[in-house]
């Protein structure tokens, strides 16, 4: 059911500053002529956090109750990489395309922009190593003018199936030194989560510690930790990576194993792992739904079944929703729906087959907060 949204409801619904932002950058008719979801304004009891709990943004600290729109937990807003030849097998990326800074920081306003329209509250921003202070400056701005609240992930990547970006200094580290390091990055860049923090398909030593010290960090910090597993579908990566994690005493429930929606149709019971991983008390990530993922190809409707399988079993308050990567073709200046992906693509096809909003709201608001959301430590 739709409400017809005053300014004070539209204002609590996509969270401290943004409605106001929206509101004031619109002609009013063109704010008020906007559908939001149902799915914003579905009762759902309300999530408890402990004490002093925040969710750490690059520009603040926010209570949890300040996000109320849907957070995206797995995302690559990024850093601008200057235009390359296009391949022989290379999409057009579309009359838009950034081909300076200026303009990337001006595409991923726009774009996050015009996402909130679509319920778009938050996006965590995916690292995949340590961020210049160039990076870290384009991430604030992009927040401070989209209106959208940004969560900086942080760590180290690394898949042998993928080139490596861990630096050999960062795999030759010893565990507890690669640890001292995590928590001081931690609160020098402003890292609302560690992630996404990979494995290979056999983990390898370098990966294994880099796990250990993650879940030291973890401890330390009270932040949470979200996971790429390979995208050609690992289920023993997603155990592994819980098993490596649990071994140093990271509770579960600070962890979402990332890319599940990548285990290949028929190469087991239908949501066997992403079941496992829920029972355990892990959040378990879909975030390579509602667009095509080149190293998968796995058609939407299995994703689809896979999400129902989860859902029938009990566990919807254990999943989260997220893009992973928005390509210059599906952005929504040329031809796609951007990072609203999720919400504009996905849902509507879990709708169909009769999920009710209050599931999509508690996924999409409710869980992505309880995972973020952490009391900062002293020291």
């Amino acid at each position: 059911m739709t409400d017809r949204l005053t300014r004070r409801r539209l204002l609590g619904l996509l969270g401290t500053g943004a409605g106001a932002h929206l509101l004031d950058r619109l002609h009013p008719s063109a704010a008020f002529a906007q559908t939001m979801p149902a799915w914003l304004s579905a009762r759902t009891p309300r999530p408890t956090f402990p004490q002093g709990a925040v969710i750490r943004t690059i520009l603040k600290d926010l209570s949890p109750a300040d996000l109320a729109g849907a957070t995206l937990f797995h995302e690559h807003v990024g850093e601008f990489t200057p235009p390359t030849p296009l391949g022989p097998n290379d999409i057009t990326p579309g009359p838009r395309v950034a081909k300076s800074e200026a303009e990337f920081v001006d595409l991923m306003v726009d774009e996050l922009k015009m996402a909130r329209t679509d319920g778009l509250s938050c996006v965590v921003d995916s690292a995949l190593g340590r961020r210049t202070d160039k990076v870290l400056e384009s991430l604030r701005t992009i927040a401070e003018r989209s209106g959208v609240h940004l969560v900086v992930g942080g760590g180290y990547y690394s898949d042998s199936s993928m080139p490596s970006v861990m630096p050999p200094e960062v795999a030759a580290m010893p565990e507890d030194q690669l640890a001292d390091m995590l928590t001081k990055d931690a609160a020098a860049q402003r890292w609302g989560a560690f992630g996404e923090i990979a494995s290979s398909p056999k983990m390898l030593p370098e990966e294994r510690k880099l796990f250990r010290a993650l879940g030291k960090a973890m401890l330390r910090t009270g932040m949470a930790l979200y996971t790429h597993t390979p995208h050609e579908g690992c289920p023993s990566c997603a155990l592994e990576q819980l098993d490596v994690l649990e071994s140093v005493g990271v509770s579960p429930s600070r962890v979402c194993i990332g890319h599940i929606a990548t285990i290949k149709p028929g190469s087991e019971p239908l949501g066997q792992t992403a079941k496992t991983l829920a029972k355990r008390g892990a959040f378990v990530g879909f975030d390579t739904v509602g667009h095509q993922m080149g190293r998968s190809q796995i058609p939407e409707i299995d994703k689809i079944k896979h999400v129902m399988a989860v859902l029938e079993a009990g566990y919807e308050k254990n999943l989260l929703f997220s893009n992973d990567s928005t390509p210059v073709p599906q952005m929504k200046s040329n031809w796609g729906s951007g990072f609203a992906n999720v919400l504009v693509q996905f849902i509507p096809k879990l709708r169909y087959l009769g999920v009710k909003e209050t599931t999509f709201r508690t996924i999409l608001v409710d869980n992505s907060r309880r995972l973020l959301a952490f009391v900062p430590k002293a020291g």
